[in-house]
């Protein structure tokens, strides 16, 4: 089971580590490489967090451990940068505060955290479908029609509410999209579910080269063939036809390479402290490697010399988050920020939290 459970962390390494270079300098140098990465960059994200999705619980002790383990980092980090706002004397700050409990990426300073409330949302809505419209009874093949019923109605309203005008008497704004990103739940939801209703065969994956060889060709033939696209933080899914096929091959091909990887011993530890480490990269990922290139391209000239800083500034933006992690487990105050209650003593000596069963 323990091999299981580190060919996940491999996989969820992975999945950070693309979407870290997706937000890197090294973009602008391998486009043609990193750009199709993009259909199924989220969808695996969402996949292998689905993984992890359970409905026993009862409805309020689910949602405040959701609550806790992904909106209590996000409001802690934004807050602290709201106050840095504040206390430099910048502008807008009302706004800035309403756009942190908005949360979408357009309304927060530092855009990827919109992952963690949308991700709550997800949890939220999967908890409502299995357990109080009990979808579990559904057979397996009604399930995954609903499924694509849910990515068909999602796609047709992608933009639907992205920056979308509204007016009530005489006050006017542009909504940029819903709150946590709910408006994109129907098509981020199928990739959860399925990573849920498909953990069995995902823990006991083993690749089939044949099919991984055909799945990458197939790939590559729609990347290059066809104009499918995926950003649903910018809520833009192109060709939703072939969006899908793109991401579930791209999930099939990253699966394969965790496989591999947890047979070699070097690979299998940098990527396992990459997927343990998920949370710290999500969030300072982008703050450290923009910084760094910024800082470390000063005098700097020649597309070679700023390709070796941009490689730099990405391994050190995967790398500094794992430090930052170790330092907060190893602070009481900072850890409680970070981490659930009840994995600290003193808070499972004063507020025990007991697993109630459905």
């Amino acid at each position: 089971m323990n091999n299981r459970i580190n060919y996940i962390d491999i996989a969820k390494g992975i999945s950070i580590a693309l979407v870290a270079l997706h937000h890197s300098q090294l973009k602008s140098y391998f486009l043609e490489i990193i750009e199709p990465m993009s259909l199924f960059r989220m969808p695996l994200f969402f996949f292998l967090s689905g993984i992890f999705f359970s409905y026993v619980l009862l409805p309020k002790v689910f949602l405040l451990r959701k609550a806790e383990a992904l909106l209590k980092p996000y409001f802690f980090v934004l807050i602290v940068l709201f106050l840095c706002s504040f206390l430099s004397g910048e502008n807008a700050l009302i706004w800035k505060l309403k756009g942190i409990f908005y949360g979408n990426g357009d309304t927060i300073r530092w855009s990827a955290l919109w992952f963690l409330t949308h991700l709550f949302a997800l949890y939220a809505f999967g908890y409502c479908l299995f357990y109080f419209f009990r979808f579990g009874c559904l057979s397996f093949r009604l399930q995954v029609a609903v499924l694509f019923c849910f990515l068909a109605v999602g796609s047709l309203f992608v933009e639907y509410f992205w920056y979308r005008s509204i007016n009530i008497y005489d006050f006017s704004m542009e909504l940029p999209g819903l709150p946590f990103s709910l408006d994109i739940l129907l098509i981020s939801s199928p990739y959860f579910i399925l990573g849920y209703l498909l953990k069995d065969k995902v823990l006991n994956f083993r690749p089939n080269l044949p099919f991984l060889i055909f799945f990458i060709g197939l790939f590559l033939c729609l990347t290059s063939f066809s104009d499918a696209y995926i950003d649903l933080n910018k809520r833009i899914y192109v060709n939703p036809i072939v969006a899908p096929i793109g991401a579930f091959l791209g999930i099939y091909i990253v699966l394969s390479c965790a496989w591999f990887f947890s047979k070699v011993d070097w690979l299998k530890l940098i990527f396992i402290r990459l997927g343990t480490a998920s949370l710290f990269i999500l969030i300072f990922h982008h703050f450290i490697e923009y910084n760094l290139f910024t800082f470390l391209s000063v005098g700097v000239a020649g597309d070679n010399n700023l390709l070796i800083v941009s490689v730099l500034s990405y391994l050190l933006s995967i790398s500094i988050p794992l430090l930052i992690k170790k330092i907060v487990e190893g602070n009481e105050l900072l850890s409680l920020a970070f981490f659930p209650f009840k994995s600290k003593r003193v808070f499972k000596r004063t507020f025990p939290i007991r697993s109630q069963a459905n």
